[in-house]
């Protein structure tokens, strides 16, 4: 059956290909990214950014009020963690590309700091010792977490 340039059909199916050809396969990958400038630090390992609650795939966060001891001294490794990673962040612009959803729906990503490619906040974090991998999908980061504990760095410097 053959289209006429001035039937009807045909100018739908024209409109529809412009549409297509407009938007391309772009809406799904804006769908599983998150890019936003200075988030703001819950913790070490969540982040608010756009209106959004993003929680660092892989890792597992002191909360902001937890201490932690050195000997005889108390200290607020918690806060100390949260400021490292406002420090870290800064103002820049962070991109955090999902990677699963919890039990809650909230989003699991990996985040790099000025685009994919830069420096991944997630490892940072374990690397430094503010923030401990998970050992089920986080599995990636023990050799970080290992490195940060041989070297006594964030909260591995006590208990």
């Amino acid at each position: 059956m053959a289209i006429r340039r001035n039937s009807r059909r045909y100018r739908s199916i024209l409109g529809l290909t412009a549409m297509l050809l407009f938007l391309g396969p772009a809406p799904l990958a804006w769908a599983a990214e998150i890019t936003g400038r200075g988030p703001v630090v819950i913790d070490s390992a969540t982040l608010e950014m756009t209106g959004q609650r993003i929680r660092l795939f892989g890792l597992r966060a002191t909360v902001a009020s937890q201490t932690c001891t050195i000997g005889a001294l108390v200290w607020a490794c918690g806060q100390e963690a949260r400021w490292a990673t406002i420090n870290r962040v800064g103002n820049h612009w962070v991109v955090c590309e999902e990677r699963a959803r919890d039990g809650d729906g909230a989003i699991l990503a990996v985040c790099h700091l000025g685009g994919v490619g830069g420096p991944e906040l997630n490892a940072w974090l374990v690397e430094e010792g503010w923030a401990l991998a998970t050992r089920g999908d986080g599995a990636a980061y023990v050799a970080q977490e290992e490195r940060a504990r041989a070297a006594g760095r964030g909260l591995w410097r006590g208990q």
